[in-house]
């Protein structure tokens, strides 16, 4: 190779409107400004894609598995139906981007920022959301089964129809987020911040998952769990232990 051949990253740079079904798996593109580039399909498992410029991409059922997106940035961009198993998506931007239907199952996406995503119908089995912004996303009827939430940002989240089974909710904010119909059997609820959420309708939901979370008059409740309010904030609940 000589010193004025381009490099792969340079030579997809030049061609971003020509990337669909691409092969570039197990690829080295670092730092690769792919901005609105055309990846429909594209296979990038395995990449090196740490601090990779992606915003307005469109990368609908492309394959990202185990790949490493850490820093990257796919504010707006379309990844509808892709999939993300396995990778690693820590302190990347996500802001806005089309997640409907995606593969997020075992992904890491640890303190990343997924506010307003659109993420109906996606799997998120057994993932790493700890400390992630994840503010007003649109996550109904999301597979979110022991994934863990930890001291993350769900405000105003949808989370209608979500299954939650086993999901840890341990700190998060989850103030004026829509649970209703959710599945919460199992959910780690500790100090997490429910109040204004609705919890109407949610389906497993114990008084001992609730009594360690926080909520007040404006929570709504499910008909099940009836309590009687002390102050704003504390109450005592009136029916038999479940």
């Amino acid at each position: 190779m000589t010193e004025n051949t381009p490099s792969l990253k340079e030579k997809l740079e030049g061609s971003k409107k020509y990337l669909q079904n691409a092969n570039l798996k197990e690829s080295d593109l670092e730092g690769a400004d792919l901005e609105g580039a055309l990846l429909v399909g594209a296979d990038l498992s395995g990449a090196n894609l740490k601090n990779i410029f992606l915003s307005g991409a469109q990368l609908s059922k492309a394959n990202l598995s185990q790949a490493d997106l850490t820093d990257a940035n796919l504010s707006g961009a379309d990844l509808n139906k892709s999939n993300l198993q396995g990778a690693n998506l820590k302190n990347a931007y996500l802001r806005r981007a089309d997640l409907r239907g995606a593969n997020l199952s075992e992904t890491n996406l640890t303190k990343a920022n997924l506010r307003e995503c659109a993420l109906y119908k996606a799997w998120m089995k057994n993932t790493d959301c700890s400390g992630t912004n994840l503010q007003n996303i649109k996550g109904s009827q999301t597979k979110m089964q022991k994934s863990v939430f930890k001291n993350s940002r769900l405000e105003g989240a949808d989370l209608s129809g979500a299954q939650l089974e086993s999901t840890n909710f341990e700190d998060a904010g989850l103030q004026t987020a829509n649970l209703s119909r959710a599945v919460l059997k199992g959910a780690n609820l500790n100090r997490a911040d429910l109040r204004g959420a609705n919890l109407r309708y949610v389906v497993g939901l114990t008084r001992e998952q609730l009594e360690p979370a926080l909520i007040d008059k404006k929570t709504l409740l499910p008909s099940y769990l009836k309590i009687k309010w002390a102050s704003e904030t504390e109450f005592e609940f009136l029916d038999e232990k479940n």
